[in-house]
């Protein structure tokens, strides 16, 4: 009886894993097209490009470190123009929050960045909507608890 059980657990978990392959499949070619349209429409942007849209060195340092973060998490591991009123869950980057929270607190703690120093602060990176919201609310921690990091320093 055990064994006629176990069969029927991995004969439904096999139907279930065959028929959500192809949704996952669709969804992640859906990702790419979209991704590469806005590609398409506005152009690839390095790093260099994308600091340069902000004035002051904290600001810049800050911005090439998100820019790395966002390159990381898309699908096509290219960077569409980005501009400092883009909205961070709408075009051309889609993102989840809960992803891009991940992604900052990994970024904090590479960089050696307590965030509970300064509540405001946390909640104004952790809370952007923007992505120039996102690369001063960082900027802010950057200059507040200095350049300890390698990461900062090198970029």
């Amino acid at each position: 009886q055990i064994r006629h059980d176990l069969f029927d657990i991995g004969k439904y978990f096999a139907v279930v894993c065959v028929a959500a392959a192809p949704f996952i499949a669709w969804f992640y070619v859906r990702l790419r097209r979209r991704e590469r349209r806005f590609l398409m429409e506005r152009g690839e942007q390095s790093a260099a490009d994308f600091a340069a849209l902000f004035a002051n060195e904290s600001e810049q340092r800050a911005a090439t470190l998100v820019f790395q973060r966002l390159q990381d998490m898309t699908a096509t591991g290219r960077m569409p123009r980005l501009e400092k009123e883009d909205q961070l869950s709408g075009p051309p980057l889609f993102l989840v929050s809960d992803d891009l929270t991940q992604e900052l607190q990994e970024l904090c703690e590479e960089l050696d960045i307590c965030t509970a120093l300064d509540p405001d602060a946390r909640s104004a990176l952790f809370e952007s909507n923007t992505v120039s919201q996102l690369v001063s609310a960082l900027a802010r921690f950057i200059e507040t608890q200095g350049l300890k990091s390698p990461a900062v320093i090198a970029s």
